[in-house]
């Protein structure tokens, strides 16, 4: 076996940069074909990834077997009817219990003056006259005081019984001294009280159903006609009228709101002990001479009962 002598170590790199000339075209173009490739796999990578994004993959849905098409719909209704959670009621408001009236109440503390009293047996037709700072007003059971929080809720002969902030309290009729109740109270059930007018429609004959009302009981007119007290300096001059619970009556026999009473049957109403006169004769009454002032002028009203 022979064995070649290698050239001396001095002339390698001569020999090195001869060969290199030679062997660069193919070392070239291989490392060039070697890119072309490791660029063309990269390129197919990125396609593929690209569409394989835009592949739809269908929803999953699953699969019915077994089940009819024409299934009925689950009724409810027997659940509805079985009334599972029992069976809800409107709550009913409790009826109101009247409060029974202190015949023997305290002296009140308010300043009212009352003025005169219509006792009667039905507690309907029960009114008084009470004055608060000068005003005068009729006012029936359960009616609010004007200019107070009290209501009238008992009437006696000689006094009143009123419920102030919930307790019952006692005003004596003008010049009378307080003492112990000489009647027991002739009204003290509960009503719808009438301060405000009832727009109620006036259809034929109502007015003749009022008249035959304030015939049986002549005191009944103080429901429909409202006498307010008007003072001046001290004086009396005169009771303002003003519709009551009813404004069919008012209107029929020509009144109107704001006219001022200044006497009645004869009797003078700017003298103020007349009221007193005046509700002891009601009941004998079956006709009322009103004269009323009214721009000046005096005008007399006629009601018949």
């Amino acid at each position: 076996m022979e064995f070649k002598q290698l050239p001396p170590l001095a002339t390698w790199p001569r020999l090195i940069s001869q060969n290199a000339q030679r062997w660069q075209k193919p070392i070239s173009e291989g490392l060039t074909l070697l890119l072309l490739v490791a660029s063309a796999w990269t390129l197919g990578k990125m396609v593929w990834f690209i569409l394989a994004e835009q592949t739809q993959v269908p929803a999953w849905s699953p699969t019915l077997s077994g089940l009819k098409a024409d299934r009925q719909p689950l009724d409810i209704s027997v659940l509805q009817k079985g009334e599972l959670f029992g069976v809800f009621t409107e709550p009913k408001e409790a009826p109101a219990v009247e409060q029974p009236v202190v015949v023997d109440a305290p002296k009140t503390r308010l300043s009212l003056v009352l003025s005169g009293v219509v006792a009667s047996n039905d507690a309907q037709k029960s009114l008084a006259v009470i004055a608060n700072r000068g005003v005068q007003a009729t006012y029936g059971i359960n009616e609010v005081i004007e200019g107070t929080q009290a209501k009238l809720k008992a009437v006696m002969p000689d006094r009143v019984i009123i419920s102030n902030s919930g307790r019952d309290e006692t005003l004596m009729l003008e010049g009378l001294d307080y003492s112990a109740p000489s009647a027991t109270p002739v009204a003290n059930t509960v009503r719808p009280t009438s301060n405000q007018p009832n727009a109620a429609p006036q259809f034929e004959g109502k007015v003749d159903a009022i008249r035959e009302a304030i015939a049986r009981n002549p005191q009944e007119i103080f429901q429909y006609v409202r006498l307010s007290q008007v003072k001046r300096d001290d004086k009396v001059l005169g009771y303002r009228v003003s519709p009551g619970k009813d404004p069919v009556l008012f209107e029929s026999i020509g009144l109107q709101d704001g006219d001022m009473a200044v006497a009645l049957n004869g009797l003078d109403l700017t003298d103020p002990n007349v009221m007193n006169t005046l509700f002891q004769s009601m009941n004998d009454m079956t006709e009322m001479n009103l004269t009323v002032e009214r721009d000046g002028q005096q005008h007399d009203v006629y009601i018949q009962f």
